[in-house]
């Protein structure tokens, strides 16, 4: 009887969703911030009748219980019971400051990060293959470089903030530096970027491409992504 309660309360909170015309969005806070919110004017001009309400948060969406329609996750793409459909790879490259290629220590070889301050983003962390500034000066023939030191931030905005304020360097994702790199705020002074094993992927529980709202927000995001790898 409980469960079956539980059950109408979730068919209940769906049908005054779709009344609403609100289709939410879970997503981590550092994707959320550099890349789907820039870009949601352009969902709000294709579709004015529907409402985007986004949940900035890394915890795991529970779609029997959440009031959430879809979430867009870094990660391994298997989430069993949920379709996942890939937008776009990702890979890590050192960034900084234009500042920081001037000075005392201009930044103009690998070897040059000895002079400066390394950092690390943790939300890294969950995905354990995903490179990081061991693997990166390694991957660089670097000598000299202690990779391990250095200030560690456990979100990705606030390590991206810091490199932005000429702090150090970090070891950026590409989809979120994106914009920075474009606006002048950040410069990647190495070619070498390194692959993520983890990719970008919209989730959402089978069958909710059926409802109009969901479906108008899925083919939206996916055109993004493909504008992006194109």
């Amino acid at each position: 009887r409980e469960g079956f309660a539980r059950m109408t309360r979730g068919v209940q909170r769906l049908r005054e969703r779709d009344r609403a015309g609100v289709v939410t969005i879970s997503s981590a806070p550092s994707i959320a911030a550099k890349w789907l919110v820039p870009r949601l004017e352009r969902f709000n001009a294709a579709h004015p009748e529907i409402d985007v309400r986004l949940s900035a948060s890394r915890e795991l969406v529970d779609f029997r219980s959440d009031d959430v329609d879809a979430a867009m996750r870094f990660g391994p793409g298997r989430y069993p019971g949920l379709v996942a459909e890939k937008l776009f790879d990702d890979a890590v490259m050192p960034v900084c400051s234009p500042r920081l290629l001037h000075g005392a220590h201009p930044l103009k070889l690998p070897e040059d990060l000895r002079h400066h301050v390394l950092l690390h983003d943790e939300s890294l962390n969950p995905d354990p293959a995903t490179p990081d500034w061991a693997t990166w000066v390694k991957a660089a023939g670097v000598a000299g470089v202690d990779p391990g030191r250095g200030p560690r931030l456990s979100h990705a905005e606030l390590a991206v903030q810091a490199a932005n304020d000429g702090v150090g360097v970090v070891l950026g994702r590409q989809a979120l530096i994106a914009a920075d790199l474009a606006a002048g705020r950040l410069v990647a002074p190495f070619a070498l970027s390194i692959p993520a094993t983890f990719a970008y992927y919209l989730v959402y529980p089978e069958g909710a491409i059926e409802r109009p709202k969901v479906a108008a927000f899925r083919n939206w995001i996916l055109a993004e992504a493909a504008a992006q790898a194109a």
